[in-house]
């Protein structure tokens, strides 16, 4: 039994002990009826919204076992070492000229791109329960990571899913930098070219040190060595040179998300 397998069986004998329905169980969290029946039947994820609400009324720590067994559960094994990093991390510095970071995705967008990638069914949701999983760290307690993320304005106009996804994604932009531990810088598409372009990577602070990420096509590289990880820290500076202010890419986003109709 996978660790998805066995939360997914603690959460209905939880409800089921206190003698709720599905529809009282939802209602004492704030969720329909049919996405508890959705959750417990393996149809939809357990995703931290869903466990977050569940710890909030009962005192469970569904969370806590999200965090420690679930995340990465079926990752690839080349992955799971930068998700222990990533996991670990205070600050999170991350450059993406081509798609919305995973860190930021909504679950429409994050469908849309994985897609696109070929997967189906049981796959696409294990992938997609791992990327949005990811993203709890940004709503930890009591510390939750910080995230600086810069993006290039071509990813607000590169369509993923429909229209209302695009709108959606956009807007769960600007609202997630209202929490003071998130910033958006976006570099205008007019900037021409500019250091970073040859592919997106990530950078996290986790014990004092600085851990590098690169994505590749097959599969991605962390980056440890310390002359590795300065060269990349240089070059997220020169980057940094070309964004918009916070204020200013805030209103550019939600100016482009206004145009997705």
């Amino acid at each position: 039994m996978s660790a998805s397998e066995y939360l997914v069986g603690d959460l209905r004998k939880v409800r089921e002990l206190l003698g709720l329905s599905q529809e009282s169980w939802g209602e004492r969290i704030h969720f329909s009826a049919s996405h508890v029946g959705a959750v417990e039947r393996g149809e939809r994820p357990a995703l931290p919204d869903y466990l977050g609400a569940v710890d909030r009324a009962f005192g469970t720590t569904f969370i806590k076992f999200y965090r420690q067994f679930v995340v990465g559960e079926s990752a690839p094994v080349w992955y799971r070492p930068w998700l222990d990093h990533e996991r670990d991390a205070t600050l999170i510095r991350t450059f993406q000229p081509l798609l919305i970071p995973g860190l930021l995705q909504t679950e429409a967008y994050a469908r849309a791109v994985i897609a696109k990638y070929g997967l189906r069914g049981e796959a696409a949701e294990v992938m997609l329960n791992t990327r949005l999983g990811r993203q709890e760290i940004l709503r930890r307690e009591p510390t939750p990571c910080r995230l600086v993320a810069v993006i290039d304005e071509t990813v607000l106009h590169r369509r993923a899913g429909n229209p209302d996804v695009m709108r959606e994604q956009l807007h769960a932009i600007v609202a997630a930098c209202e929490q003071p531990t998130v910033r958006v810088q976006v570099i205008p598409s007019d900037s021409g070219i500019y250091p970073g372009l040859d592919g997106p990577f990530v950078l996290a602070s986790v014990d004092g040190r600085s851990v590098g990420f690169l994505e590749g096509y097959l599969k991605g590289h962390v980056i440890e060595a310390p002359e590795a990880t300065a060269d990349l820290e240089g070059t997220w500076e020169d980057i940094r040179d070309y964004a918009l202010p916070g204020q200013q890419s805030l209103d550019l986003i939600s100016k482009v998300a206004d145009t997705w109709t």
